[in-house]
């Protein structure tokens, strides 16, 4: 999608100067109408259905009930939430996004149900963990993190570096990938600010979630300043630093912030300086 704008526009979904509604186009990049996307949805399916009739081609797009399906943004709209579901806090997100009532409303919209998307998104996850953990030990990057779990990350990465290899294999039947991953899998996590070495018994995400469903580590109630099952790496020490540079320039903004959040900016300045003070090789000042 980026490829198909022109280098001026900030805007994903702009109108394409070859797409229908181009006679409409207004001065400067505008985002294309939902009207605008399903036309060219379904010019698109006619040009794929001429084209394969043209060529003697079995593969047309089919239609249902006898007559063209006329495709809309809207029939989209749980693969749209899929996408966001696999990102960081995506449920969150999702949920915001949906205007759900609850974040468990929308995981099962995202496909907790019968559809298969919630195996889909764990089978990548557990696909591109395993490909990291790879590229780490390949890097030696597994012996130099550091932290409370820094011992015990680079322990279980060793292991996995030595019985398991991911790269360029494709996982596609999840009951085979379930036994994969239960006999290899090194539950580490990386994550923008931490690497989760996740050990049940340390686990703060878990006393915080206590009575739900089990499952992956709940890094929406994780506590990186406070629990033992923290690692960090160069990226995520990196990442800390610049949490405290943007609370600097807060603290420093003019005119001053309310007593409250100033105080709380602060009390949260402390408390990453003193973590990273001593959990990094390199002291931090206060």
């Amino acid at each position: 999608m980026e490829m198909l704008q022109p280098p001026d526009t900030d805007i994903l979904f702009t109108r394409l100067p070859h797409g229908y509604g181009t006679r409409h186009r207004v001065r400067g990049a505008t985002a294309m109408l939902n009207s605008t996307t399903n036309e060219n949805l379904n010019h698109f399916v006619a040009w794929v259905n001429a084209y394969c009739d043209q060529h003697g081609r079995g593969d047309a797009i089919p239609a249902v009930n006898g007559r063209t399906f006329r495709l809309m943004t809207s029939h989209f709209r749980r693969t749209l939430a899929w996408f966001i579901a696999r990102r960081p806090n995506g449920s969150i997100a999702g949920a915001l996004q949906y205007r759900h009532h609850g974040i468990q409303i929308f995981e099962g919209y995202a496909g907790t149900s019968d559809s298969g998307f919630r195996a889909e998104v764990e089978s990548e996850q557990a696909l591109a963990r395993g490909e990291h953990y790879l590229a780490m030990v390949d890097a030696h990057e597994h012996t130099e993190l550091t932290g409370p779990a820094a011992a015990e990350a680079a322990r279980r990465l060793e292991g996995f570096g030595h019985r398991a290899r991911f790269q360029g294999i494709v996982i596609t039947d999840i009951r085979r990938l379930k036994r994969i991953m239960g006999r290899e899998d090194p539950a580490v996590y990386p994550g923008t600010y931490i690497t989760c070495v996740h050990d049940h018994s340390k686990a703060l995400c878990e006393r915080a979630r206590r009575g739900r469903s089990e499952g992956l580590p709940d890094h929406g109630e994780c506590q990186p300043l406070a629990c033992r099952n923290v690692a960090l790496t160069s990226s995520n020490t990196q990442a800390w630093r610049s949490e405290l540079d943007r609370i600097d320039q807060r603290l420093a903004a003019r005119p001053p912030l309310p007593p409250l959040m100033q105080h709380r900016l602060e009390s949260r300045r402390a408390d990453i300086t003193t973590f990273l003070s001593r959990n990094t090789s390199t002291p931090e000042t206060a």
